[in-house]
């Protein structure tokens, strides 16, 4: 029996020779089948979400899907969310003005156009200026004052529209002041990816998939795949009379973040940590066996990867 074989249900398809080989030895080393397993204490993957186990990111899907729709809730000091130095007395007033009318009695009007891109370059600018871990709490914040079964229920709505649509760009029209932006649509779980969570749990792995985005659009996209939703992490938010906050239960889950939310909740290092981006680097890092990162153009990770000679992965089929 050859080692691919050995190693269940892990094909080559896009992953290049000398990785697919380091992925195939680590799952027969360390694996169920291994002289040396301890089913109490399996060993560990943590696999990144966005632009790893899937194209495009579900945080910034589910944020677009909510500001485009209309679906916040802006009652109750929502819109201090929006730092005030970019444009929150705009946004507001603009959203007041198409507040309670149909879709289409709004889509072609100055103040739509004004409070989508205006949101949507809001979250723009700060990953920029403030970087990974603001962006990701404020496109998570978008669901301040939805009920918890509200969310539940869009989650769904999010997941059907995006990975029905096709993978491409979307123009969002300007806004002005607010600019517009080219940004992009449909979600798709990476073939491989799919397969290698198939052959870690046959093999005896306990892996967890690592997210940014909010929690609860991830569990639902768990669920899709057939994956533990237990066995997930990301940004979870407080909650108050069943609706969820602003406020974040954790550090957000970018960098040290992370790796702090990882180890909080497993307990130990990883032996295979897969990631895309600087936020990954920590976990990364901290990785006892096998790190490989996935090209998604993030050069200075990719510097940090030739340091370490950590395996670099060019993109996966969909």
């Amino acid at each position: 029996m050859s080692d691919i074989e050995e190693a269940e249900g892990l094909a080559q398809g896009a992953w290049l020779p000398e990785i697919h080989s380091a992925l195939v030895n680590l799952i027969n080393e360390h694996g169920s089948r291994s002289p040396g397993y301890d089913p109490e204490h399996p060993p560990i993957a943590a696999i990144d979400c966005g632009e790893t186990l899937i194209c495009n990111d579900l945080g910034e899907a589910m944020m677009r899907y909510l500001v485009t729709r209309r679906k916040l809730n802006t009652d109750r000091g929502f819109w201090h969310v929006v730092p005030e130095r970019m444009g929150r007395d705009a946004l507001s007033a603009a959203y007041k003005a198409v507040a309670g009318r149909a879709d289409a009695e709004v889509r072609d009007t100055a103040a739509y156009r004004r409070y989508r891109a205006g949101i949507l370059n809001v979250y723009e600018g700060l990953r920029e200026t403030e970087g990974a871990e603001a962006a990701a709490l404020f496109a998570a914040r978008m669901l301040k004052g939805l009920h918890e079964r509200t969310v539940a229920e869009l989650v769904e709505e999010v997941l059907d529209y995006e990975l029905g649509r096709p993978l491409g760009q979307e123009d969002i029209p300007p806004g002005p002041p607010f600019g517009g932006l080219v940004v992009p649509t449909g979600i798709r779980v990476y073939h491989e990816m799919l397969e290698l969570l198939q052959a870690l749990e046959t093999n005896g792995f306990q892996t967890w998939i690592l997210s940014s985005a909010n929690i609860y659009i991830v569990r639902a996209l768990a669920r899709r795949i057939g994956f533990p939703e237990d066995r997930v992490m990301g940004l979870e938010l407080q909650m108050q009379a069943g609706s969820y906050t602003e406020r974040p239960v954790d550090d957000v889950p970018v960098g040290e973040g992370k790796l702090e939310l990882f180890l909080d909740t497993v307990g130990r290092s990883p032996l295979l940590a897969i990631g895309d981006s600087m936020a990954d680097i920590d976990v990364l890092d901290n990785c006892e066996g096998l790190s490989i990162v996935m090209d998604r153009g993030d050069d200075e990770l990719i510097e940090r990867a030739e340091e370490r000679e950590w395996p670099v992965q060019p993109s996966l089929t969909v």
